[in-house]
């Protein structure tokens, strides 16, 4: 699928890549990625096989016979949504009435039939197209490009495509171009994440995380002991036998538990763990020590089931909630705790 990711992808990339151009120019440029691809990933939606490169090929080479089919592709994109107009700059301002009779207009367009002409060309080079994939990313990154402008323009490039070679491009051929578009957004989704979006290979946090949980948490701390309290008792209620774990109270009423010293120094035990893992965060040394220090002495002496971890953090998600933490910051949470379940209780 990387291959027709790639004739998309590049489709685009020539579109937008000279939108910080001065007038009259139609230079290509690329930057680094912030996503390395190598030559042999797979996207989630696999890889186009060799009868759909023929059928892309095909139908490519039966349409750029047509000198309009590139003006018409980037004049209805633009038609379909006029505020993409101002990424291109050598014709931002120019009325959609005479985009198709403008020298800069035109010289942007025949720069994308080249540039897609050319990735065709090479839809076998799984190395050239990995490689053209991560100087995209690197490309659109900072301009702001997102997924949905690659399914829009796929979508128009569809429409005309179908009316320029009629029954040429029949169900199969449609089918192809859909498979290949799918993939092509799966892929520059990965590609279009700013760095602090990207999730460290080993704690699988991101940057962006890190930083939202231990804001909202320091915000909260003074009062950790109360939280972690009240979420214990909720988990006791709910599932009684949760409390069996803990022998020293073991057999203590659930309501009589806020009095009880044991319960006490339980709480303030978990709360204070949970403090120097959030504290850790951004250490990923000490992040994963903890983790494991968690795993190792949670599993084989407790054998504290997995649920108990995940019931533990949705009404810690509760507490949160209740606390005032926003929804951008809870979905942040949510990304943290489920790393945090499945480091210390692994599926």
């Amino acid at each position: 699928m990387q291959s027709l990711k790639i004739a998309l992808l590049f489709a685009f990339v020539a579109m937008a890549s000279t939108c910080s151009q001065t007038p009259g120019t139609t230079t290509t440029t690329v930057t680094t990625s912030v996503t390395t691809v190598s030559a042999d990933d797979e996207s989630d939606s696999g890889m186009l096989n060799a009868h759909e490169r023929g059928i892309i090929r095909k139908t490519w080479e039966q349409a750029k016979k047509d000198g309009d089919v590139a003006p018409q592709v980037l004049f209805r994109f633009i038609k379909a949504h006029p505020e993409y107009q101002k990424m291109f700059k050598s014709f931002a301002n120019v009325p959609q009435a005479e985009l198709m009779t403008n020298g800069n207009f035109l010289a942007q367009a025949y720069t994308i039939l080249a540039g897609l002409n050319v990735v065709i060309q090479s839809l076998n080079s799984q190395e050239l197209l990995a490689a053209q994939l991560n100087a995209l990313g690197g490309a659109h990154q900072p301009r702001g490009t997102t997924p949905i402008m690659f399914e829009q323009f796929g979508a128009v490039a569809e429409e005309v495509l179908a009316e320029e070679l009629g029954s040429a491009f029949n169900a199969e051929a449609r089918q192809a171009w859909k498979n290949g578009m799918r993939a092509l957004v799966a892929g520059i989704a990965k590609n279009l994440k700013k760095p602090e979006d990207l999730a460290d290979p080993q704690t699988k946090l991101t940057p962006h995380q890190v930083r939202d949980v231990q804001r909202t948490w320091e915000n909260l701390r003074a009062n950790r002991n109360a939280m972690v309290s009240a979420i214990f008792i909720k988990l006791f209620k709910e599932t009684p036998r949760v409390q069996k774990h803990f022998a020293k109270f073991a057999s203590v009423a659930v309501d009589a538990l806020p009095e009880n010293g044991e319960f006490n120094k339980q709480v303030a035990l978990v709360a204070d763990r949970l403090d120097t893992i959030i504290a850790a965060m951004d250490d990923k040394l000490q992040l994963l020590g903890n983790i494991n220090y968690m795993r190792y002495t949670h599993q084989p002496p407790r054998a504290i089931p997995r649920q108990t971890f995940e019931d533990f953090a949705r009404l810690l998600i509760d507490s949160l909630e209740a606390s005032g933490v926003s929804g951008d910051d809870l979905d942040s949470w949510k990304g943290v705790l489920t790393v945090f379940v499945n480091g210390v209780s692994p599926k």
